[in-house]
């Protein structure tokens, strides 16, 4: 439906499950489209001033304005096994009904899709997250293309390494991920990267040790599990061969070791 009311049908084009976006097609005799401009997720700074719009609760074009909170957040995917990487938390009010529509910056470029609230209510009273709009175009071009998204996927879980949980267990660097799981089959297990032999209770949480700890992934420093999500999932593609440094154990030498990557299943 247009502004004006006009209800036209649009053929789907394909849809990304992981990213929770999709793709339609419209006839463009059929009414007048002005494409609002995109811009570019990956320059997007907190404090910056933003706007949602939307129909919460029905009530179209409603624009409700606030501040980037924070970026490169990492949230759970609503439709696959999966989380969302380099997700936008905004602090302005997302009520069900905002979901699809965007996120603009203050020179009214479209930043990202609004897509989830975290709330104890249900409402507005919480954290709202929008899909940066670079992970959209990127789907975009590929069903487009395609018909179809396809993710890389290496086969293993990590978790972070901090200087204290390196200082309690004496790893050999401050920060990094540590690989916990490595699934059977995958391009990581036959690579030989190796996940946790023994598990730890440290402050509260249970940590996976004895794997290999990342460093590096296809060039760039690893400091964070969020960092080999981020990695995989916007930078890298299915058949790629790429290069993971790792310490053994976590306290061993660096080792450089190939993986061919696979394409990212429905679930991990």
């Amino acid at each position: 439906m247009f502004e004006d009311g006009d209800r036209l049908p649009a053929a789907i084009i394909g849809w990304d499950l992981f990213d929770d976006t999709g793709v339609i097609k419209v006839d463009p005799r059929d009414h007048a489209l002005t494409p609002v401009p995109l811009g570019d997720s990956d320059d997007v700074v907190v404090g910056e001033p933003v706007a949602a719009i939307g129909s919460p609760f029905g009530n179209s074009n409603s624009l409700a304005v606030g501040v980037v909170s924070a970026v490169s957040r990492s949230i759970p995917s609503l439709t696959s096994g999966f989380s969302v990487s380099n997700a936008i938390q905004i602090d302005a009010p997302i009520n069900h009904g905002n979901s699809g529509g965007p996120l603009l910056d203050g020179r009214g470029r479209v930043i990202g899709i609004n897509a989830q609230i975290r709330s104890e209510s249900g409402n507005a009273e919480g954290v709202g997250f929008a899909i940066p709009i670079n992970s959209a175009r990127r789907s975009m071009e590929q069903l487009i293309s395609t018909g179809k998204v396809a993710y890389a996927y290496i086969g293993i879980t990590t978790q972070d390494v901090t200087p204290a949980l390196a200082r309690e267990y004496g790893l050999a660097v401050s920060r990094g991920a540590l690989i916990e799981r490595v699934v059977a089959g995958k391009p990581a297990q036959r690579a030989g990267l190796r996940g946790s032999s023994k598990e730890e209770v440290f402050n509260g949480s249970t940590v996976g040790l004895g794997g290999d700890l990342i460093v590096a992934l296809d060039g760039r420093v690893v400091k964070s599990a969020d960092d080999v999500v981020r990695i995989v999932t916007d930078r890298l593609r299915p058949g790629q061969v790429v290069r993971v440094t790792v310490l053994r154990g976590g306290k061993g030498k660096r080792e450089t070791i190939s993986v061919r990557l696979a394409e990212r299943p429905l679930d991990p």
